[in-house]
């Protein structure tokens, strides 16, 4: 009958090089993939905000463009908010004509975007020579229950607030 004792084994076990496990440079070489395609994933997923908020900005950048051009030109320019889209305007020999070229170009609000303005159902803020509004306001851009407020002020400065 054979028997068993409890004794090490007198001869140690070698381990192999490739059977070690994973160096830190492969751990972390795994670990930046893993946060680049989550980053991927995070930027591509969309959220309601937005949406709105990108149309806001689209909307204050053409503003303040309008802005920096009366400037630059010296005249009279104007934008014009309407609940279907927004117009930019020049006054020329006491008449306002429309501006066509891009970015002035009339621009509707997307489908399902609804805007509010103090209380006006149509409105026109002029800048003078020197930049400045004829009047402060503030505009709310409304799209899938998320509001997005433009407010110009006085100064003619333009700030998008939530």
């Amino acid at each position: 009958m054979p028997t068993f004792t409890a004794t090490k084994r007198s001869v140690p076990i070698i381990v192999q090089d490739n059977a070690r496990g994973f160096s830190l440079v492969e751990l972390m070489v795994v670990l930046f993939i893993i946060g680049i395609a989550s980053t991927a994933v995070v930027m591509t997923v969309g959220s309601p905000e937005r949406g709105v908020r990108d149309e806001a900005e689209q909307f204050a950048a053409r503003v303040a463009a309008l802005r920096d051009n009366a400037i630059l030109q010296s005249r009279t320019m104007a934008v014009t908010v309407r609940p279907s889209g927004y117009g930019f305007e020049t006054r020329n020999n006491g008449n306002w004509l429309a501006l066509s070229e891009p970015p002035f170009s009339t621009t509707d609000w997307k489908s399902g975007t609804t805007v509010h303005m103090s209380g006006a159902r149509q409105m026109r803020v002029a800048f003078d020579s020197t930049g400045l509004p004829s009047s402060a306001a503030n505009i709310a851009i409304k799209h899938d229950n998320v509001t997005v407020t433009l407010k110009l002020a006085a100064t003619g400065d333009i700030r998008i607030v939530r």
